[in-house]
């Protein structure tokens, strides 16, 4: 059964023009129907269609669903390297389970994604809504707003470094030394790599590089590698 993003009260849900047209339009359901509502926080709801207006639906809640949730609070701290790169992490990211994006700009960043920054997260947040109703989560992950390298590492949380030149520690080793912690943070570069400046830097703040593998990965691919890997 699909689900529609709502905005949710304590005995009520509301649809608002996008998902009303989805729910009515596309799907054609009418007053009377059963249909699962969430609202991106973890709630999650059967509902029933009481009214159904231009532009606008509102129902009962009916009854909570069961929701699942991914064994770790990943944050994926990325350099995109273009528009539709950044947005396929986000879409298969949500899918995957990310609970969080953090956008970076590198010493090699070849996209800049502070540019009209506050148009963009619209459509990203759009991106991750259609994510969640594809694969049935109501959680919508964050978008943290975009940091430089340098000012993202000061953050003091569990995190590791994927390194291509790490050829030993894998995600996993990372991931025991730090005690299998419930949140973490692993940062991956641009396609023309990290500098040992970087590295340094990370390796000095207590993040530990780690490899994804034999192969030199996109860094897309890097991306969607360690969510899968880990969630």
């Amino acid at each position: 059964m699909p689900q529609y993003f709502a905005d949710i009260k304590q005995t009520e849900f509301f649809l608002n023009d996008a998902e009303s047209h989805h729910a009515c339009a596309v799907a054609r359901h009418k007053e009377g129907d059963v249909i699962r509502v969430f609202d991106g926080t973890g709630k999650q709801f059967m509902g029933r269609i009481d009214k159904i207006q231009k532009k606008f639906v509102r129902g009962t809640l009916l009854k909570p669903c069961a929701v699942r949730r991914v064994p770790l609070e990943l944050t994926l701290a990325f350099v995109p390297n273009s528009r539709t790169g950044l947005e396929e992490v986000l879409d298969k990211g949500t899918q995957l389970g990310v609970s969080a994006f953090l956008p970076l700009i590198s010493a090699r960043s070849e996209y800049d994604v502070l540019k009209k920054y506050d148009g963009k997260n619209d459509r990203w947040q759009q991106i991750m809504i259609s994510a969640c109703k594809q694969c049935d989560t109501p959680f919508i992950p964050q978008i943290l707003p975009p940091l430089k390298f340098t000012q993202a590492i000061a953050d003091k949380g569990p995190a590791l470094f994927a390194y291509e030149a790490e050829q030993t520690h894998t995600l996993a080793w990372g991931v025991e030394q730090l005690k299998n912690p419930k949140a973490l943070r692993v940062y991956i570069g641009p396609a023309g790599g990290w500098t040992d400046e970087e590295e340094a830097l990370a390796r000095a703040q207590g993040i530990l590089p780690v490899t994804l593998g034999v192969n030199i990965l996109r860094a897309e691919t890097a991306c969607l590698a360690v969510a899968a890997k880990l969630l």
